[in-house]
C-alpha cells in the first residue's frame, strides 16, 4: 500500500458564491502545488464541469467526478462517481427539479460557468444551483448508489446544510458510505466523535478559492489514487484505510 493525499470536496466556478478563477486548470495547479494525489469536483447539484476537470488533469493527477447536492430537507451529500458520465446521469436528474434561475439569482449568486479545460467559459447553467432538490435525503443517496457512485455526509460538524444540523442527529441506517469533517483553523472538526458511527472518516476543505485547495485533506491508503482504490479503502479492505491528515 502506498499513501496518498485527497481533498475530495472542490468546487469551480460553476457553483453559486464560487471564486470566478477556479477553473479547471487552476484547481489542477492548486492540487499539484499542494501536494495532492486525488481531488473530486463537487459543485452544488451539477457535475457540468467535472469531464473539464478530468481533462486538464489528464494524468497528471486523479479527478474524481463528483457533485454536492442538496436534499429537500437543505442537507448536503456529496456523490463521488466512477466516471464523469454516471456523475453527469446522476446530477441531470437532480438538475430536473430545480426552478430556472431568473436576473435576481444571477446578480446574487453569480454566472454559473460551464467551462472547457482550457478554462473558457462554454456556457452556463440556467437552474437555480443554489437551491434545494426536490430529493429526500433517502432518495438523494438511492440516487448516488444507483449510479455506482459513493454518497458521503457532506460537512457534518458545521451548523449548517449538514445532516446533522438539519436532522437533530445522524442517522444510523441512511446508507451513508462515509463521513466528511470540515477542518479549518479554530474549528473543531469532530472526527474522533463521528468515527463513533463505524464509518470512513473524511476531512476536506469545501474549497470555493483555489487558495483552500488542499488545506485540508485525507490521507488514502491504497494500491492507486483511482476511485475503485478509494471505494475499498472507505470499506478498509485488505488493509486500506483513510484518515483525516
Amino acid at each position: 500500500m502506498k499513501q496518498f493525499l485527497a481533498d475530495l470536496h472542490i468546487h469551480t466556478a460553476l457553483s453559486p458564491c464560487a471564486a470566478e478563477d477556479m477553473t479547471p486548470p487552476a484547481i489542477v495547479q492548486a492540487a499539484l502545488d499542494s501536494g495532492l494525489a486525488m481531488i473530486a469536483i463537487c459543485d452544488h447539484n451539477s457535475a457540468g464541469n467535472t469531464a473539464a476537470t478530468q481533462a486538464a488533469a489528464g494524468d497528471r493527477l486523479c479527478a474524481l467526478a463528483g457533485m454536492e447536492l442538496t436534499t429537500a430537507e437543505e442537507v448536503h451529500v456529496l456523490g463521488l462517481f466512477p466516471d464523469a458520465a454516471r456523475a453527469s446521469a446522476a446530477a441531470a436528474e437532480v438538475v430536473a427539479t430545480l426552478p430556472q434561475a431568473d436576473a435576481a439569482y444571477y446578480e446574487r449568486f453569480g454566472p454559473q460557468q460551464l467551462m472547457g479545460a482550457d478554462g473558457r467559459v462554454l456556457g452556463f447553467e440556467r437552474r437555480m444551483l443554489a437551491v434545494a432538490s426536490t430529493f429526500e435525503l433517502s432518495a438523494a443517496i438511492a440516487l448516488i448508489h444507483r449510479h455506482d457512485g459513493v454518497a458521503v455526509a457532506a460537512h457534518v460538524n458545521r451548523p449548517s446544510f449538514s445532516v446533522v444540523s438539519q436532522l437533530g442527529m445522524f442517522p444510523p441506517d441512511a446508507g451513508f458510505d462515509a463521513i466528511e469533517v470540515f477542518s479549518a483553523p479554530g474549528f473543531p472538526s469532530r472526527a474522533a466523535e463521528f468515527a463513533g458511527h463505524g464509518l470512513a472518516v473524511l476531512s476536506s476543505s469545501d474549497s470555493h478559492f483555489l487558495g483552500d485547495v488542499g488545506s485540508a485533506c485525507s490521507v488514502f491508503e491504497m494500491r492507486a489514487p483511482t476511485f475503485e482504490e478509494l471505494r475499498l479503502a472507505m470499506r478498509g479492505a485488505d488493509g486500506r484505510a483513510v484518515r483525516c491528515a
